[in-house]
């Protein structure tokens, strides 16, 4: 396991706009037609050569993105966009964390930064749809600038969408830096970090062609597990990691906890049908921020089942970032005696 440093950005989604999906790819989002309102006008800059300025933090600014043209786009993780943007320029005196918050604004917004320079495909920090009172508005928390470092911020829409923004960018305490580490009694996972191109041919479920799993061994004792995951080819894909459990049990009472440093998505998905089109979950629990561990207990009946692990989020997660996985409750209640052969192998493989 590795040292951790400070994450890049802390991203949070928002329940409304979120449906919870075992997919390695995002799900489809229904434009929204914002309400009329009056045009807040034109404010921030029209590329970076002519980025709005921001002095002194906090700042909060409000203005329109209608009127200006398409200049940048970045990937998070919806492509395609064509929508205009304005663009603000804030110089970092000495190292710092900000929140980029674009939650009051009245359409279907984006936002992403760039350090110094137009990097396209590649943006310091990018958000679409973050966890917001109002659906498909966009926050990056805790974002750590550095001195001596232009960052350009630029306020677009999802797709052609465009209106009246609002913009609060405020200095907050940088986040304590996240390190999740491998207990002693924990398996290896076994499959090395994702990256771009990258297709999982260890344990990608039903996202890998052909479908592939970790199969767990049953056991009266705790089951841990320490793995990898991340986002990958530009965050319009994530390894996801799914672990096959066959429950022989007339009831099983199954508890799956992990602990990750990245966002999570954790759940179970009942596989006796195998990888049906609209496979979902049968229950999934999740959290919006790193290092913060999760538990869900399920009543399951006997049959095939596994365990879902991948990252909540679409933006920036790196492909090596840890996860500690555990399993409690999965035991064999399947007589030696009265098993066949089929049933014990299937057990261990």
């Amino acid at each position: 396991m590795k040292f951790a440093t400070f994450a890049v950005l802390a991203i949070f989604v928002a329940a409304t706009a979120f449906a919870a999906s075992p997919s390695n790819t995002p799900m489809a989002k229904e434009d929204i037609v914002p309400p009329a309102m009056p045009d807040y006008g034109r404010v921030g800059g029209e590329d970076i050569a002519t980025a709005a300025v921001i002095v002194a933090l906090p700042f909060s600014d409000t203005g329109s993105t209608v009127g200006y043209l398409d200049d940048y786009d970045e990937v998070c993780p919806y492509s395609g966009s064509f929508a205009p943007d304005v663009v603000y320029s804030y110089y970092a005196a000495e190292d710092m964390c900000v929140d980029i918050d674009l939650c009051p604004s009245l359409y279907d917004t984006k936002v992403f930064v760039y350090e110094d320079e137009w990097t396209p495909g590649d943006p310091f920090a990018c958000n679409d749809d973050a966890d917001c009172a109002t659906a498909y508005r966009s926050f990056i928390g805790g974002l750590v600038l550095y001195a001596g470092h232009t960052y350009y911020i630029v306020v677009d829409g999802y797709s052609s969408a465009s209106g009246n923004y609002v913009l609060d960018v405020t200095q907050v305490d940088c986040p304590t830096p996240c390190v999740v580490e491998c207990p002693p009694e924990g398996i290896d996972e076994g499959e090395g970090p994702c990256y771009d191109g990258y297709t999982d041919p260890f344990n990608g479920g039903c996202n890998s062609i052909p479908d592939v799993y970790t199969f767990v061994a049953p056991s009266a004792e705790t089951i841990t597990y320490c793995g990898l995951s991340g986002n990958f080819d530009n965050n319009t894909l994530k390894d996801t990691d799914w672990y096959w459990m066959d429950l022989t049990c007339e009831t099983n009472t199954i508890t799956i906890c992990a602990d990750a440093e990245f966002p999570l998505l954790l759940g179970f998905v009942d596989m006796s049908l195998g990888c049906v089109d609209g496979l979902g979950f049968y229950s999934y629990v999740t959290t919006p921020v790193e290092c913060d561990p999760i538990c869900h207990t399920e009543i399951l009946p006997p049959g095939p089942w596994c365990v879902f692990v991948a990252s909540l989020v679409w933006d920036n997660i790196p492909c090596d970032a840890d996860y500690v996985l555990t399993i409690d409750g999965y035991e064999s209640c399947v007589p030696v005696e009265d098993a066949s052969w089929g049933s014990i192998k299937a057990l261990y493989r």
